[in-house]
């Protein structure tokens, strides 16, 4: 499921993983990030290509990561100080914990289920 709305906690906690240096962004850096086991969320945006976000999910699915489709390119881009992002992959439980509560409460309501 794709969600459009996006939120200023959400994109707050983003920047945080960027400064703490537990992000990475690009599909080539973020692929090594899932087949290394490196991973423990990848977040596509909602502009990514449909091939894109099939090789991903297909990847994220092979490798018990979770993937979450969410924002624009722009909106990810920004949240991490950098001009638009297609791709990121979060390499701390911690932080993926912290954006799959937010992205629960954006998508549900606080629902405690996700895309996997």
């Amino acid at each position: 499921m794709r969600v459009n709305h996006i939120n200023d906690k959400f994109l707050s906690i983003l920047g945080l993983c960027q400064k703490a240096g537990k992000l990475v962004s690009g599909s080539v850096q973020c692929e090594n990030a899932i087949k290394n086991g490196k991973a423990y969320l990848v977040i596509l945006s909602n502009e990514a290509s449909e091939s894109t976000e099939k090789e991903f999910s297909r990847l994220c699915r092979s490798n018990n990561v979770d993937m979450i489709i969410i924002g624009t390119k722009e909106q990810l881009g920004g949240a991490i100080g950098k001009e638009s992002r297609t791709i990121l992959a979060v390499s701390d439980k911690a932080f993926a914990d912290m954006l799959l509560k937010q992205y629960n409460e954006i998508r549900h309501g606080g629902d405690r289920e996700w895309q996997r």
